[in-house]
């Protein structure tokens, strides 16, 4: 039967047909060619000659290039199309970038406190700090500071801002300006304890509003604190000995223990005392007619060891500065946590709100807010 060569539609190659078969494979490059059908080749096309795939191949290649050429322009127009309307997300070397069901990961000692506020520098300017010791705070978080042999004591709003400063005077007993303790009560007086007197001040301005005179004989004060209706708990230091002291809100003292001499003194909302002693890592706790409710800790523990400044809660937390850091107890003195903070401390105080503040010794009060191990 005779046959003639038709050109295969894609390569160009010649391709024997015998007239009758309505389409045949191309051997090259696999096409169907449909003889008569097939379009005439573009000028310069490569065409195969007969008994040589060389033609094919490179028509092959050439085809596929051009393919490539056609998808990357197609795919060119439809980036450009959408970067007309999609936003870029601009990603730095410094962002990290997590999957969506990725958890952050708590810093470490968050499920305990995380530190929420940082003030305070070294100076003898507003708002500087020179051997501050003692802090207080007041029921909308405002921070009074009071430096330890200046006289000096300052307020700062609940974000760290400077509010006032005043100097108290000389007291008339020793002469000196040294500052032990100070307390907020609920009527917005703030108590300053000097070894030889209490002094008020109005929280609002600093203004001088009275003072409870000491006396060498019964009362040389030291620390201060204060239950919710005004009551004052303090320490007498005279002779080498120590009593522990409570006043009426006028001064007059209505309970006297022998013999106590602690390294830290607060009070709980039900008016119980806890004083500690560094000696011997014992936290004691006295009801408010001067019984002891309870003791705990000892040299041994050292979640007690070194027992000095104390806080509590209304939760019944007990907040002690210790030679392992600031632990965390409960009302009947079992260990919970300790804070993440590590360094040395000047003071300790706690809010109504919970919230956890810190003297530190390079002159900064420290903010904490409990996490849910303390909720």
């Amino acid at each position: 039967m005779a046959t003639r060569d038709v050109s295969c539609p894609r390569c160009g190659a010649p391709v024997p047909w015998d007239g009758v078969v309505p389409s045949l494979p191309c051997p090259y490059c696999a096409a169907t060619i449909v003889p008569g059908a097939a379009p005439p080749l573009s000028p310069g096309f490569p065409v195969a000659r007969k008994g040589g795939g060389v033609g094919c191949i490179i028509a092959a290649v050439v085809g596929g290039l051009a393919l490539v050429v056609v998808m990357g322009a197609v795919f060119s127009i439809f980036a450009l199309r959408s970067a007309a309307t999609t936003a870029p997300i601009a990603v730095t070397a410094a962002t990290a970038v997590t999957s969506p069901k990725a958890k952050p990961s708590a810093s470490a000692g968050s499920d305990v406190a995380t530190q929420v506020l940082s003030f305070g520098e070294e100076g003898n300017g507003p708002g500087q700090l020179t051997d501050a010791r003692t802090i207080a705070i007041d029921l909308d978080e405002n921070v009074y500071v009071a430096d330890y042999s200046s006289g000096r004591v300052q307020k700062f709003d609940a974000t760290g801002k400077f509010q006032w400063i005043i100097a108290v005077p000389k007291n008339t007993l020793s002469g000196d300006l040294n500052i032990f303790g100070m307390a907020v009560d609920t009527k917005g007086t703030l108590w300053v304890a000097r070894e030889g007197d209490l002094l008020e001040y109005a929280t609002a301005d600093g203004k001088a509003t009275g003072s409870i005179k000491g006396d060498y004989d019964s009362t040389w004060f030291h620390f201060v604190a204060l239950d919710p209706l005004g009551n004052i708990a303090t320490t007498h230091d005279a002779a080498g000995h120590s009593d522990f002291l409570r006043l009426d809100p006028k001064g007059k003292v209505t309970l006297r223990v022998k013999d106590k001499e602690p390294k830290g003194l607060a009070l709980d909302g039900a008016g119980n005392a806890y004083l500690t002693g560094d000696d011997d890592g014992v936290v004691e706790v006295l009801d408010p007619k001067g019984a002891v409710k309870s003791r705990f800790g000892s040299k041994k523990d050292k979640h007690t060891a070194g027992a000095s400044a104390v806080a509590v809660d209304g939760k019944g937390h007990i907040y002690l500065e210790t030679h392992e850091g600031i632990n965390v107890l409960d009302e009947g003195g079992a260990y919970l946590a300790t804070l993440p903070y590590h360094g040395g401390l000047r003071s300790l105080a706690v809010s109504t709100k919970g919230n956890i503040f810190l003297m530190t010794n390079d002159e900064k009060v420290l903010k904490y807010a409990p996490g849910p191990t303390l909720k």
